[in-house]
């Protein structure tokens, strides 16, 4: 079974009551996005060893339009159910 998660926007109560309401009867959690700022300031120097380029995508459309976004958890490390080739 997959675990799902969805973030809601600080401050978007509204949307925030409606998910936590309308969920209940499903396998999902609805939380509040803990971020208060970004985290990253403006671009540093980098060394030859790391990346060069930013590896977060831009959020999806729900995030701005809807004030959400639902996010799918990795299946645990050593899951049998995680991959179906592993028992053939």
């Amino acid at each position: 079974m997959t675990s799902l998660r969805i973030f809601v926007k600080r401050g978007a109560l509204w949307r925030f009551n409606r998910l936590s309401r309308d969920a209940k009867a499903l396998p999902v959690s609805v939380e509040w996005d803990r971020r208060q700022q970004e985290r990253r300031s403006a671009p540093a120097a980098v060394s030859e060893d790391q990346r060069r380029q930013d590896r977060r995508r831009p959020a999806p459309f729900t995030w701005d339009t809807a004030h959400f976004v639902v996010v799918e958890d990795p299946p645990p490390q050593g899951d049998p159910q995680a991959d179906p080739q592993d028992g053939l």
